[in-house]
């Protein structure tokens, strides 16, 4: 009977000390994927910036230093974008299609490829060769173009 009562009685206790215990890291949770969100929507921004500055700035002026320095910045978040995808992370006001996270190896692949072409891109601004640094942007921008084709929602 004892060993009744207490399992009817510690069960229920035990669940709600830790149901307790887990609703700050929940809490911490939401705040860790808006935190993703933001960080996410800032890279793609600052990524976008760098394209820009790439084709209109540096390409033309064959500022190869800078050329360089852009394509660090654009293999590092390559290599971090999966990461800036939680599970969870998806929203309304979101331009992600649902697919990254269906998908996520397909969406990783994607990044993979980016972070190849960005790659390709120091690379050539290492040489100095106008026409590589050409190829290699052209290469970036269609590593874009098809990531966003599948994974985004504009």
């Amino acid at each position: 009977m004892f060993k009744r009562i207490m399992i009817l009685v510690g069960i229920p206790v035990l669940i709600g000390v830790t149901l307790a215990g887990f609703q700050p890291l929940m809490a911490q949770s939401d705040d860790a994927i808006k935190t993703a969100q933001e960080e996410r929507k800032k890279r793609f921004k600052a990524s976008g910036a760098s394209m820009k500055a790439l084709y209109r700035e540096y390409l033309p002026a064959q500022d190869y230093q800078a050329i360089k320095a852009e394509a660090t910045v654009l293999v590092k978040w390559a290599k971090d974008m999966p990461e800036a995808f939680p599970f969870g992370s998806d929203s309304d006001n979101d331009e992600a299609k649902p697919n990254i996270w269906t998908d996520f190896e397909g969406f990783k692949s994607a990044a993979l490829v980016f972070e190849e072409a960005s790659l390709e891109l120091q690379n050539a601004a290492e040489q100095n060769d106008i026409s590589l640094v050409k190829t290699a942007i052209g290469g970036v921008g269609a590593s874009c173009k098809a990531c966003h084709k599948k994974y985004r929602k504009k």
